[in-house]
């Protein structure tokens, strides 16, 4: 239970409660939030709309594509930022229910955005994270806090406790945000046994440039609760989809087939149709850009001669190699260390993407690493151009056996197995990725 008893007594304390000290109010680099997000409009500043979708633009440019759905009275509206041309349905009955299977894993964030006033139960049967977005002022502040009270209180009495929010201040500069985010982490800390911590900090309303927006009717739409448990059980449905399609214990020979003209090259040589032996269920084959860089192996594996009468066989590699990098078609390596994580590599691409690189086990020290390249972006962008203007991150991970892969299942990562296909030319590295490669790298 929280230890609120008195509700004038906390009201006292989230203005008499000295700050937390410089450590605790420091502005947040980028915007730290989970892959599905509840975001609670409490009192900002003009209008709030305005303020969601700049949030939801600072979202997108640090992690990626970003749904943004908001829950209002009379309609639902989404609203795709950073999405690369992706595109939502056209406003019909049930639209949005036929396309959140889809879309579901689309996108490397979703922000469920609901009022104030919305049910506190609603709130906490989504399960989301749940951030708060308010202004600084002290009207502001205590209007976050009564809100965040009852949504401890419901939690409370129904068994589903908070511990952690995350809170955007809007309207005010660092200092203002930095102060109103230690009172009211203090008083919710001291009163409430919650956890505040502030995510992100916008100073001002900035161009917005969406990649698509929708509105729907909100009677032919799922309730907000309804509809995160749809996202919550989509998303599921993939990952489970994902670990089926990509095992590697029982991979069977079967007969190879001969690579596309039109498919792409690696390093100036003809990719081998290398099949997905045992990794996809429905026995699709794939032609994937091989890792060699043994010229004479890639021509014996591409030579439809020797195809015709050999079968490959693929199997996983008993180490990864000391250095990655050069097993990523496209990237070329930084030559940089990271400080706070010398054991991830990082390598740019042609498309201004600086590319994190590990293996299993190091997805800590992947997460370490993209906090430290957002917030020494000017850094990073003095020391090399193609830097210079804003770039994007992306975490990979290499595993030699796709159960190694099961530690950051759910994570945004994007993972791919070193698998060794046999050819009578000799072995041939194979990367197979298990995400989507039109959506990922």
């Amino acid at each position: 239970m929280t230890s609120n008893s008195d509700a004038f007594g906390s009201l006292a304390a989230l203005f008499t409660t000295p700050s937390a000290g410089a450590g605790a109010s420091s502005e947040p680099s980028s915007p730290a939030v989970g892959t599905v997000t509840t975001l609670l409009v409490c009192n900002v500043p003009v209008m709030a709309g305005l303020w969601v979708s700049q949030f939801a633009h600072e979202v997108g440019r640090v992690h990626g594509a970003t749904a943004l759905v908001r829950f209002e009275r009379e309609d639902v509206t989404v609203e795709l930022l950073h999405a690369d041309g992706r595109q939502v349905p056209p406003s019909a009955p049930d639209a949005l229910s036929a396309w959140l299977p889809k879309a579901a894993t689309g996108f490397r964030r979703w922000l469920l955005c609901v009022p104030a006033d919305a049910p506190p139960s609603d709130v906490l049967a989504a399960g989301n994270d749940l951030v708060v977005l308010t202004g600084a002022d002290e009207a502001a502040v205590t209007g976050a806090y009564l809100r965040l009270k009852q949504i401890v209180d419901e939690g409370v009495e129904a068994g589903i406790p908070l511990q952690r929010v995350g809170l955007v201040v809007v309207g005010s500069m660092p200092e203002q945000a930095a102060q109103a985010s230690a009172r009211l982490g203090d008083a919710a800390r001291s009163f409430l046994g919650v956890d505040v911590e502030l995510v992100a900090c916008l100073p001002r309303i900035e161009r917005v440039e969406s990649s698509a927006r929708g509105t729907y009717a909100t009677a032919s739409c799922p309730q907000f609760a309804a509809f995160s448990a749809d996202l919550r059980a989509a998303r599921s449905r993939a990952s489970l989809r994902l670990h089926d399609d990509h095992r590697l214990e029982a991979m069977s020979p079967i007969d190879a087939v001969a690579a596309p003209s039109a498919a792409p090259s690696h390093a100036g040589l003809a990719p081998a149709a290398v099949p997905a032996v045992g990794v996809l269920g429905s026995v699709e084959r794939l032609v994937i850009p091989p890792v060699s860089r043994d010229v004479s192996v890639q021509r014996a594996v591409t030579n439809p001669a020797v195809q015709s009468r050999t079968a490959l066989a693929a199997r996983s590699v008993t180490a990864l190699p000391a250095k990655l990098v050069p097993l990523l078609r496209g990237l070329s390596a930084l030559g940089l260390t990271c400080p706070v994580a010398p054991d991830v590599e990082l390598a740019l691409d042609d498309q201004r993407r600086l590319h994190i690189v590990g293996r299993s086990g190091q997805l800590e020290q992947l997460r370490a690493a993209h906090a430290w390249a957002v917030t020494h972006f000017e850094l990073l962008g003095l020391a090399f151009p193609e830097l210079r203007d804003g770039f994007e991150v992306r975490e990979r991970m290499l595993v030699g056996d796709a159960r190694d892969a099961m530690s950051a299942q759910g994570s945004d990562c994007l993972i791919e197995v070193l698998v060794v296909a046999d050819t009578p030319a000799g072995p041939v590295n194979v990367l197979v990725p298990l995400y989507d490669p039109s959506k990922g790298a």
